[in-house]
């Protein structure tokens, strides 16, 4: 598959028109000839892309490494995971599982722990996941070194863990960043979605200012990169959400009001203001 293909996979598991796609990075022309394999596009554009979209960008380039291959044996259920993931359809979540429960695909952790991630973050909820699930998870992060694949493992898994334990997981993330001083461009992207993911879940978990201001601050902290200004954007919609600060959350949501990591989180009057 090349990365045009790529591209226009996950941007129709998406939902999104090419225009959409293109988030203001690129022309719209560029963008289809790019799908269409008539033009090429740099590295660091690619991932703006998949970042502006929340697109898992290692699973993006997965679908060029290897589409199904023997290397993952579930490629088509964890396909249609990540769409309804996207779509936030809690239905045809419900028939992928019976699909698995039934004898579809090679039942592994990682099938199991795809599912009830999708689950957990359409319902913004770890209740219904597995307490064995919440333990395997836990114990394969704080098993870890912190890198790249760690970084972007917490930034996915974070919905499962209790506060407590996603505050302590999340801040040793952050000091272990700091502490590196050789961080690539894939590293500094996983550990801003830790932030930006993290201040989600402590929105619907209604966690006090002692657990969101440590990614406020990291987010404030990383450089000034196009990618992570966006971050940082979102960071700041997040303080302003909780301070309760209307005014701040309406300027950040106007710029933002296509993104759909914050439309859940919008006041309603401001939602039904910007017609969301």
């Amino acid at each position: 598959m090349t990365i045009g293909e790529a591209l226009k996979q996950v941007r129709l598991q998406a939902g999104l028109t090419q225009k959409q796609m293109t988030s203001g990075l690129i022309t719209e022309s560029f963008y289809s000839k790019v799908e269409r394999g008539v033009h090429s596009i740099d590295a660091e554009t690619l991932i703006e892309l998949l970042s502006a979209h929340h697109i898992d960008v290692i699973q993006f380039f997965q679908l060029i490494t290897y589409q199904k291959s023997r290397a993952e044996p579930n490629f088509n259920l964890i396909d249609k995971i990540t769409y309804a993931q996207n779509k936030k359809d809690l239905k045809a979540l419900d028939k992928i599982a019976s699909e698995i429960s039934n004898g579809g695909g090679k039942n592994n952790f990682y099938l199991q722990y795809r599912l009830q991630n999708a689950y957990a973050w359409i319902l913004h909820s770890n209740k219904f996941v597995p307490d064995e699930m919440k333990k395997k998870v836990k114990s394969l992060i704080l098993d870890e070194n912190w890198n790249r694949p760690a970084y972007h493992y917490l930034s996915q898994a974070v919905i499962f863990l209790d506060l407590d334990d996603a505050y302590y997981l999340v801040n040793s993330a952050f000091k272990a960043f700091h502490k590196n001083k050789k961080q690539d461009y894939f590293t500094l992207q996983f550990v801003a979605m830790i932030a930006v993911n993290y201040l989600n879940c402590c929105y619907y978990q209604k966690a006090s200012k002692k657990y969101t201001d440590c990614a406020v601050e990291f987010l404030y902290s990383l450089p000034l990169e196009p990618t992570i200004g966006f971050h940082r954007m979102v960071g700041a919609y997040y303080e302003a959400l909780f301070n309760n600060d209307l005014q701040m959350q309406k300027r950040i949501a106007i710029i933002l009001k296509k993104i759909s990591t914050i439309e859940d989180t919008l006041n309603k009057d401001i939602a039904k203001e910007l017609n969301l």
